[in-house]
């Protein structure tokens, strides 16, 4: 715990099943939380949200990590960038939390304005939208003006010749969004069938300024696995994800 107060590396190691979900239950179990202290926290920050955080254990292929997932009222709401912001103006989040937030989804509105052929500030968000992504974008911007990592470093992402079910029907993977955002970042195939990486979770990377390559060079001084729900056959699992400190110089 100590670590986080001294600026340290993030690195995000994807594999199969990335999203704000993900990112948010690796920094729960980064810095120790457990399924009470995440439900707690979240109220704090959205005392107005009626949401559940589940948040525990989950074993994939016998390799023990954890996942999460964010429960709230069925809802049918297309929301617009003003819609979402609003939502973290009625919460406790700092101003600098959000900040990054406000980041993370000017990512994904300029993505969806390229799709459409609009301006960020005339698109409406459908699945990713919903209340479950603005809490987690919001706990993560919130997380990260905490930490405040030196650096992130995310893997080349995993992509895949695939189809995706959206609210526009059957689209090619990746879906228009997620593939709006790609300029510039660094991909790899994956063999898998699925979504191994969601719109809102490249978004969280580039809003939050992250790097994509190999490992960093540093010393991992805590490190934790994380999977979605879904369990992706006949490929390997879950995203890892780590802190570390730079390598001391050689005397």
């Amino acid at each position: 715990m100590s670590d986080l107060f001294n600026h340290p590396i993030l690195t995000v190691r994807i594999h199969a099943g990335f999203n704000a979900n993900v990112f948010l239950a690796g920094l729960l179990a980064l810095t120790g939380q457990t399924a009470g202290t995440a439900q707690a926290y979240m109220a704090r920050r959205f005392p107005e949200v009626d949401a559940i955080i589940e948040f525990g254990p989950r074993a994939v292929n016998g390799i023990l990590g954890h996942t999460l997932s964010i429960r709230t009222p069925h809802e049918h709401a297309h929301r617009t960038p003003a819609d979402i912001l609003r939502h973290y103006e009625a919460s406790t989040l700092s101003d600098e939390a959000k900040a990054k937030a406000a980041a993370i989804w000017s990512v994904v509105a300029n993505a969806e304005a390229r799709v459409h052929g609009t301006t960020p500030d005339h698109v409406h968000f459908h699945e990713v939208g919903r209340m479950a992504n603005i809490i987690a974008v919001g706990l993560i911007a919130d997380f990260m003006t905490t930490i405040d990592p030196a650096m992130i470093v995310a893997s080349p992402l995993p992509m895949t010749d695939g189809t995706v079910n959206c609210a526009h029907g059957v689209v090619p993977y990746p879906a228009p969004a997620l593939y709006a955002m790609l300029d510039g970042v660094a991909v790899r195939p994956w063999s898998g069938e699925g979504e191994p990486v969601t719109p809102t979770g490249l978004a969280v990377l580039l809003g939050l300024s992250a790097r994509f390559g190999g490992w960093p060079e540093m010393v991992v001084t805590d490190h934790v696995t994380v999977f979605t729900p879904k369990i992706f056959e006949g490929v390997a699992n879950g995203t890892l994800m780590a802190f570390g400190q730079p390598v001391p110089a050689a005397e």
